[in-house]
């Protein structure tokens, strides 16, 4: 009878156990929704914020991309442009207008230059200038044939 007792009182506390476990366990089954919504959202928040830093990341990567390619862009530019502004001096040169003149068009520098003097003064022919550029010649030139017109007025 003992060992009938003590078998009795191992299947009761069995029984007991097995009961306050499965209570538990029914009780701890059971899905706590809150706290899963507050982590889904927890997580979303951080997947968000990651999102907004990766793509400031990547516009700033492309300003920087594109002020690079335009800060070449205007070195070129002012090279280029220094280029021509020394094109545009070799051109305006007196010595190449004269050789142009004088070689493809075919003109020849005046042998007499004639001034013109104001009217109150007497009218002569100057001797030649000592003056060798092109321009000055020419406004020589053109105030001689200026006096030589009041002239024969």
């Amino acid at each position: 009878m003992i060992v009938n007792k003590k078998e009795n009182w191992d299947s009761y506390y069995q029984e007991q156990v097995n009961q306050n476990v499965s209570t538990q366990v029914k009780e701890n089954s059971r899905p706590n929704l809150a706290l899963r919504a507050k982590c889904f959202a927890t997580v979303l928040l951080l997947a968000a914020i990651a999102i907004v830093f990766t793509i400031q990341s990547e516009a700033m990567i492309r300003a920087g991309y594109t002020l690079v390619q335009s800060k070449a862009q205007l070195a070129k530019v002012e090279k280029e442009n220094e280029q021509l502004h020394l094109d545009i001096a070799k051109l305006k040169s007196p010595q190449r207008i004269q050789t142009i003149a004088t070689s493809e068009l075919g003109m020849v520098l005046p042998k007499n230059i004639y001034y013109a003097v104001n009217e109150t003064a007497t009218v002569s022919p100057a001797a030649p200038p000592e003056e060798k550029s092109l321009t000055n010649q020419l406004i020589g030139f053109v105030k001689a044939a200026r006096a030589e017109a009041h002239k024969a007025r």
